[in-house]
C-alpha cells in the first residue's frame, strides 16, 4: 500500500513544480529588466498601442537608419506605417521582451526590434533581421 502512494505523490509533486516553471522563469525576466527600462517600455508600447507617431519618434534614436538612409524626425513618421504594420503593432502588444546584455529585444515575424541607451536614455535604436 505504501508502495503504490509514493509514485502518486512523486507525479503530484512534479506537477506542482512544472506547473509554476513558467511563472518563476518570468519574475526571474522581470527581475532582470532595469525599471528605468521597464518606464521606457510602458510608454513604448503605449505610443505604438495609440498608433501615436509623434510618440514613437519621440523614444526613437535619431536619425534612424533604414535601409542606408538617416531618416530625421519628419522622415521617420513618413516612413512609420511601414515599420510599425498593424501586424507588428498587434505583435508589440503580446510579445515577450528578450535581454541581450545590455539591450532589450523583441522578435516579430522577420523582424527584430532593438531597445537600448542612448546618451544614457532608453530609446528604440533599430530594426534587424531575424534570420
Amino acid at each position: 500500500m505504501i508502495l503504490s502512494r509514493k509514485p502518486v505523490a512523486l507525479c503530484v509533486v512534479m506537477m506542482l513544480l512544472l506547473g509554476g516553471l513558467p511563472q518563476v522563469w518570468a519574475q526571474g525576466l522581470n527581475a532582470r529588466i532595469d525599471p528605468v527600462f521597464n518606464a521606457f517600455w510602458i510608454k513604448f508600447k503605449a505610443a505604438i498601442a495609440r498608433n501615436d507617431k509623434g510618440g514613437v519618434a519621440d523614444l526613437t534614436k535619431l536619425p534612424f537608419m533604414l535601409d542606408g538612409k538617416d531618416l530625421d524626425r519628419a522622415g521617420f513618421i513618413k516612413q512609420y506605417g511601414s515599420l510599425f504594420t498593424p501586424h507588428v503593432r498587434r505583435c508589440f502588444a503580446r510579445v515577450k521582451l528578450t535581454k541581450d546584455q545590455d539591450a532589450y529585444e523583441i522578435f516579430c515575424g522577420q523582424q527584430i526590434f532593438l531597445f537600448g541607451k542612448v546618451d544614457g536614455v532608453y530609446k528604440f535604436t533599430e530594426i534587424g533581421v531575424n534570420d
